[in-house]
């Protein structure tokens, strides 16, 4: 199982590991370059031992793969028998063998290279489903890069930083995250993760298959698009080809995309692609798991029989020692599946990859050079929705230039005995690590022993050894497998990288770092007419913590979701629901399409709904939580049935979700729901209020909701901006339209943040569908609906400790509903009180003392607030 869950997470881009710069370690580039090896166990394997290992049974694993596929002769003949159904024409089978001519043989001719590449990394972090996400980590580079056939890869940083809002300090090395754009073997195309990094040249059905590769016709579909040509200053023309290659079925392991080829040398010249479908984290897992086990029966002897060969006895005979210390330890049964009571629990655990792009440039007329990459991916981890940036770009000092370059430094025998470490393993899956200093003062070693032994454990023994000498250092790392081995030229002064003036502005957006103009164009690409084939999967069921839900009417609500793949970007999915409170059956059955940005949806339901889903009673974890643990249901609901077709646009900086309904509403009343509980009542009868009366009513109408990053500044001013709008027909004719903005910012030791939302409708709006003021997310302190209305505004202030990890907030919110006709004439409720965050506001803790009209103390738990 550790196999599967290893690739099934590294593959997704990090995506639901991102978690772990806010806990205590956050993973995107290296390992680390000190020595953990001087207090292990006796007869353990060293990092540079286990190291050999791993490449050996890297071998050995793929030579059990090529065994279990089948002899050469077989793989042949169903490579040809698929190619028979893979192109849509003869031309587009002669631009893919030309291409994957190209990607084997490669431009040999190429001598040298000067580059400057710009990387950006971010990731976020947010409790809503749509924008608004809090940056949880940053990433940043520059670097100049040097390489010579003859001598290899130099990197000299010219700035690195590392940023993590929610810490005091960030330690580490995000240099090694720095991506070389040529070298001997690279590969074209451009993916997150080592699996893309060297060209491998047949396909391995159990990693990401690439659509040149060998037998790669057994799994895509390729067809001739749109042509381009390019004229040169000498009057030279290029001619370009599109070829639009789609999986044959939804697979996490196939791409989508449009590539775009040099139509007579077959170099890839730009292309846009994402990942044919969604990344069911557990469901993948567990698939990997059964794989491993079956692969791992017949791996055994072969790994066995490799590591004799390869390795000297005593690494062998220790390596044998762990390996049946870790069998021992786990009952011989390693590959285990995770408990179901886990994978129930920690539901949604998904991940999506939207787009990548990769954009060449022609260098004296014959070399092509990556010139920008980018891709946007995102994760949703029970309530958390984590998206992930990355944009780089190069530019070029010098292309097949003469210039000298230093030798790399003499690789060390791995096996030798010596004081620890001159070189670095790095797998791009599992990334550079980096320390996050708890809350508090930030301590610095005064004397030179403790300083030397701090920089010994995050960086190595040659830095120290090096920098007593010099004011550079020299820092040697292998990639893929040991088949690249890159030199970086560091300042002893790790802390300039972070503070120079190279480095972007803290407040630059990527708009203005890089090309995305460019780069939306070509993502435009993947447009929803460019799906895998209609090709239905077997339906799959369950339930889920996701599923789950508690309220004032339905008691504790259990659904389970039936989900089928159709193909042609089609999902068919249903989910039924009955609350054990009320006894009402809920359900609803949709069809939707999606090309990962995109989604449009048509739906037919049965369903509860919340009068102000924004505020209150959404219906999800955030809001049950409350309700179930002290009987705070911040929600009213009204039933609702009907038909609507929705669509929902996700963009870099925020959102667009709409839905145009006909639907049926009336009231859910709670006078015949007795068994409702809450575990409050187990210490006194905390009943919930009664629910609100609904208007029965029968209407068709639209709904919006549009919501925007307007500002982000890393450790400075953030300003969000959200606008939602209403409109309906029928019984009563209405609109309604709200907007709201939070602006937050540092000031001193202290973070500060105000919230101002204001609204109003016109027409006869029905009593579910006006605005209710009081409670948890307008004023705390004072109780849900205590104003009601067609017309609102309030506004709320926080102040707390500068520091998100754990945060002391007071805060003061001030606001009103009623008719828009007496705006203004009515005084406003208030309330006041003192809370503590955590995860920057991700989790919220209140105790909210009310001011007017009630004056009374409420405690309350909830996410997502500004602090």
């Amino acid at each position: 199982m550790r196999t599967g869950l290893r690739r099934t997470f590294g593959t997704s881009v990090l995506l639901a590991a991102t978690l772990l710069p806010v806990l205590a370690k956050a993973q995107t580039g290296q390992r680390p370059a000190a020595s953990r090896d001087t207090t292990r166990k006796a007869g353990t394997l060293s990092a540079d031992e286990r190291r050999a290992v791993e490449e050996a049974v890297g071998k050995a694993r793929a030579i059990n793969r090529r065994r279990l596929r089948g002899d050469s002769a077989t793989l042949s003949r169903r490579n040809e028998e698929a190619a028979t159904s893979a192109f849509g024409s003869p031309d587009a089978r002669a631009v893919f063998d030309r291409a994957r001519q190209a990607r084997e043989a490669q431009d040999s001719a190429l001598r040298s290279y000067r580059a400057t590449t710009t990387q950006r990394m971010s990731v976020h972090m947010g409790a809503r489903r749509l924008g608004l996400e809090k940056l949880l980590f940053r990433g940043e580079n520059v670097a100049d890069i040097s390489w010579r056939r003859d001598v290899g890869v130099r990197v000299r940083p010219v700035g690195s930083r590392m940023t993590v809002p929610l810490a005091s300090e960030v330690a580490g090395d995000f240099v090694s995250a720095v991506s070389i754009p040529y070298f001997p073997g690279r590969e074209q195309l451009w993916f997150p993760s080592s699996d893309f990094g060297k060209v491998k040249t047949e396909v391995d059905d159990r990693d990401i298959i690439h659509p040149l590769a060998r037998g790669a016709e057994r799994f895509y579909r390729y067809d001739t698009g749109d042509s381009a040509s390019i004229t040169l200053s000498e009057g030279r023309v290029i001619r370009l080809q599109e070829l639009r290659i789609s999986a044959r079925k939804p697979d996490w392991r196939t791409f989508v995309g449009s590539f775009w080829f040099d139509r007579d040398g077959g170099q890839l010249v730009r292309a846009a692609y994402r990942l044919s479908t969604e990344i069911d984290i557990w469901g993948v897992a567990s698939e990997e798991a059964k794989k491993d086990i079956l692969e791992n029966a017949s791996l055994n002897p072969v790994r066995d029989s490799v590591l004799r060969a390869q390795l000297p006895r005593e690494v062998y005979v220790k390596d044998s020692i762990e390996r049946a210390r870790e069998g021992k330890s786990q009952g011989q049964n390693p590959d285990d599946e995770v408990p179901a009571w886990v994978t129930a629990t920690m539901r949604p655990m998904r991940a999506k990859l939207d787009a990548i792009t990769v954009e060449y440039a022609l260098y004296k007329g014959k070399f092509w050079l990556p010139r920008a990459h980018s891709a946007t991916a995102s994760a949703d981890v029970m309530f958390m929705r984590i998206p992930f940036r990355l944009d780089e770009k190069f530019t070029y000092a010098d292309v097949d230039g003469d210039f000298t370059l230093a030798a790399l430094p003499l690789a060390r025998n791995r096996f030798d005995a010596g004081p620890g470490r001159d070189s670095t393993n790095v797998d791009l899956d599992t990334g550079v690590e980096v320390t996050v200093s708890a809350p508090g003062k930030r301590r610095v070693p005064t004397d030179s022993a403790r300083r030397d032994s701090l920089e010994q454990r995050r960086y190595g023994r040659s830095k120290v050894t090096q920098c007593r000498t010099d004011s550079t250092w020299t820092k040697v790392e292998e990639r893929y497998e040991g088949s690249l081995r890159i030199a970086y030229d560091m300042p002893c002064d790790m802390e300039r990288l972070a503070t120079s003036p190279a480095l972007p502005a803290l407040g630059a957006n990527d708009e203005e770092l890089f090309d995305l103009r460019s780069a939306e164009q070509l993502a435009n690409a993947l447009s929803m007419s460019l799906q895998v084939p209609f090709a239905p999967q077997l339906p799959t069921i369950r339930s889920g913590s996701d599923l789950f839900r508690y309220n004032r009417v339905e008691g504790l609500s259990a659904g389970v979701e039936v989900k089928q793949v159709l193909g042609a970007g089609y999902t068919l999915r249903g989910v039924g629901r009955i609350g054990h409170a009320d006894l009402h059956a809920n359900g609803e059955l949709a069809l939707i399409r999606s090309n990962g940005a995109r989604t449009v949806s048509a739906t037919v339901y049965h369903r509860l709904a919340a009068m102000n889903p924004e505020w209150a009673g959404a219906l999800t974890l955030g809001p049950s939580l409350p309700a179930f643990l002290y009987g705070r249901d911040e929600g009213f609901y009204y039933r609702t049935y009907g038909f609507e077709l929705g669509e929902r646009r996700e963009q870099r900086r925020g959102a667009l979700e709409y839905r145009l309904f006909v639907e049926r509403q009336w009231t859910a009343g709670d006078s015949d729901v007795v068994n409702t509980f809450s575990l409050a009542r187990a210490f006194g009868d905390n009943r919930f209020r009664e629910n609100l009366v609904s208007e029965p009513g029968s209407y068709a109408g639209v709904s919006g909701t549009w919501t925007r990053m307007l500002l982000e500044r890393p450790r400075g001013l953030r300003m969000t901006g959200l606008a939602r709008v209403e409109a309906a027909t029928g019984t009563f004719e209405y609109a309604r339209g709200a907007i709201e903005s939070t602006i937050s910012r540092p000031v001193g030791p202290f973070a500060t943040a105000l919230t101002g939302s204001i609204g109003s409708s016109i027409g006869r709006v029905p009593f579910q569908r006006g605005f209710a003021v009081g409670g948890v997310r307008t004023v705390r302190g004072q109780l849900p609906g205590t104003q009601l209305g067609d017309a609102f505004w309030f506004s709320r202030a926080e102040i707390g400790a500068r520091n998100g990890a754990f945060r002391p907030v007071a805060f003061f919110d001030v606001g009103w509903a009623g008719s828009r006709k007496t705006f203004g004439s009515i005084q406003p409720q208030r309330g006041a009180g003192l809370g503590f965050g955590l995860l920057d506001g991700l989790i919220r803790f209140d105790i909210a003392r009310g001011l007017y009209p009630s004056k009374k103390w409420r405690l309350d738990l909830y996410l997502e607030a500004p602090l």
